[in-house]
């Protein structure tokens, strides 16, 4: 009988852990910096996203790029899930970190459960790198290793499957105009942050950036990670996560707010003027694509059908908690559970964000997204109005967005794709507006595909697709009316405004979410002075002006 216990025993155990390595963090580091575009990122293999290693004085991330400035100091990757109804989690902050380099095989296995280094790389390539290499035969180093024995996605152009030959006509999947690529998982050590078991996953992950087309996707970067359930456990109950400490120029005047309808969070000034940017921005965190989730009840991908067969989830939940709070409920996540409670859309402690005050035990009815309400607006409940007669006070504010629940059997992927789009404008809340504008743009440009990888042939030519045009008015100068044409490359939000010369609003065209496609306005101004008017018309962080004469 002791035997048949020993024997249950041994065969029950590794359904329940995975056997951590003692592999050592990796310390690789990638650049997005693509030629053409106005964002810098530098990522890391750890789970960590711009800050690591010696980048750690919020210089990891910069928009503008050229200036330098920036709107986040430090993001991370979590995933929690449940393994036979106990709770396993891999996230961190600012350190011990609980990824680390290289794939896993079969049961979750590591290529050598002491050593990832020969893992520890992180391959950037651009379309630019593509085309040089066609023109002159010299391929940059990662341009020459792409590690498709590693997972990395290929172009098939020699017609053989599941290799890569440079010279044969294969090249990277490169998404956008630049990608950076690399793989991690959580069982290469102890999880010393949440201290959970390992889920046994790998993280296939990629960051990329365009170089060409709008403002909006210039000034934006995108995150996708490809979760791979490596273990022989079912994994359920199952969140990603992004946790942002934004520092948006100067930390200590930060405010957040969600938009359910765009999957984004964001943060914004409390204020008109930033000790750093001036005119302030607003930073977005956006889920452009979650994973297929659990039947909720819910439309979430808006296409009149409730969970159907591949539905995927938007963003589900958005909290956030105050940098250097003292108070234990409020402060920084420590364990497993804490951690997962955020990625439930809870405080840490468990306890429903209320729609009211700062969201702890108000009297505001439950939320799952934080300060929801439009602060351009002064809605309550948004940092700007927090339903009691007042605002939020502004300060160093922690941002966190979350995708799920779903489920990963064994051997099963899921991907999902993060973008942080960008907006400036007259000041901190039209840079709210612009951020819409922008989120729009983001979103739009990941699932109309044209960010996916593409054939370079021969030469370089930009990513096409996604251009806004708007025509001058005409007749200029008119009598009586004027038309203004415009195309929009995706649905977004549109609006077009005539001024005076005062700058005096004169009438609003357009003000309205409107699908792709070709628009005409016709302006009657038949009862305006004579004079000179302004159409000012914006979409996706673009603005068009022009000059307009009215005629006796």
């Amino acid at each position: 009988m002791r035997y048949a216990v020993l024997l249950l025993f041994l065969i029950v155990v590794p359904a329940f852990a995975q056997t951590p390595g003692t592999c050592e963090l990796g310390v690789a580091e990638g650049d997005l910096n693509v030629d053409g575009g106005d964002v810098f990122a530098r990522v890391f293999n750890t789970g960590a996203l711009f800050f690591g290693n010696s980048t750690t004085a919020g210089n990891g991330y910069a928009v503008p790029k050229g200036t330098g400035n920036s709107p986040v100091f430090a993001t991370t990757f979590w995933v929690g899930g449940k393994v036979n109804g106990r709770l396993r989690v891999a996230g961190a902050r600012y350190t011990r970190y609980e990824f680390w380099p290289g794939p896993l095989g079969d049961d979750a296995v590591l290529p050598s459960p002491n050593d990832c280094t020969a893992y520890d790389r992180i391959f950037v390539v651009s379309r630019a790198d593509v085309a040089r290499y066609l023109l002159t035969g010299v391929a940059t180093d990662d341009l020459r290793d792409w590690p498709v024995s590693w997972g990395a996605p290929v172009l098939d152009g020699d017609g053989m499957e599941g290799n890569y030959n440079l010279a044969g006509g294969d090249q990277p999947a490169i998404y956008g105009d630049q990608t950076a690529w690399w793989v991690m998982n959580d069982v290469g050590n102890v999880h010393e942050e949440t201290l959970s078991s390992p889920l046994g996953i790998e993280v296939q992950a990629s960051a990329f950036a365009v170089g060409s087309g709008m403002r909006a996707l210039k000034q934006a970067s995108y995150y996708r990670y490809e979760i791979i359930n490596r273990s022989v456990n079912t994994i359920d109950s199952a969140y990603v996560s992004l946790w942002m400490d934004p520092d948006l120029g100067d930390a200590s005047d930060d405010w957040v707010g969600s938009d359910s309808t765009l999957s984004v969070g964001y943060v914004y000034n409390g204020g008109e003027d930033d000790n750093v940017y001036g005119i302030p921005p607003a930073q977005g965190y956006q889920v452009v694509q979650g994973p297929v989730g659990l039947p909720n009840g819910r439309d979430d991908d808006e296409d009149g059908e409730v969970d159907e067969p591949g539905e995927r989830l938007g963003m589900t939940a958005a909290t956030y908690y105050c940098g250097g709070c003292t108070e234990p409920a409020t402060s920084d996540p420590r364990t497993k559970e804490q951690y997962y409670h955020h990625m439930q859309g809870r405080w840490k402690d468990g306890t429903p964000f209320t729609s009211a005050g700062f969201g702890y035990e108000t009297n505001g009815p439950p939320t799952v997204f934080v300060f929801p309400a439009d602060p351009v607006a002064n809605e309550c409940w948004s940092a700007r109005n927090n339903c009691e007669g007042g605002s939020v006070p502004p300060g160093n504010a922690y941002m966190l967005v979350h995708t799920g629940p779903f489920r990963l059997e064994p051997g099963e992927s899921t991907e999902v794709v993060f973008a942080l789009p960008f907006g400036q404008g007259t000041d901190n809340l039209d840079s709210v507006t612009q951020l819409r504008f922008a989120a729009h743009a983001t979103r739009e440009a990941w699932q109309s595909g044209l960010l996916n990888p593409q054939r370079v042939e021969g030469e370089l030519q930009p990513i096409s697709g996604f251009q806004l045009r708007v025509s001058p008015p005409f007749p200029n100068p008119f009598t009586d009316q004027a038309t203004v044409r415009y195309e929009l490359p995706a649905a977004m939000v549109a609006r077009m405004v005539v001024y005076d010369a005062l700058g005096r609003e004169v009438a609003v065209l357009v003000d309205a979410e409107q699908q792709a496609g070709s628009y005409e306005v016709v302006f009657n101004g038949a009862d305006l002075a004579p004079g000179t008017y302004v159409v000012r018309f914006e979409a996706a962080g673009e603005e068009q002006v022009f000059s307009i004469v009215k005629l006796r």
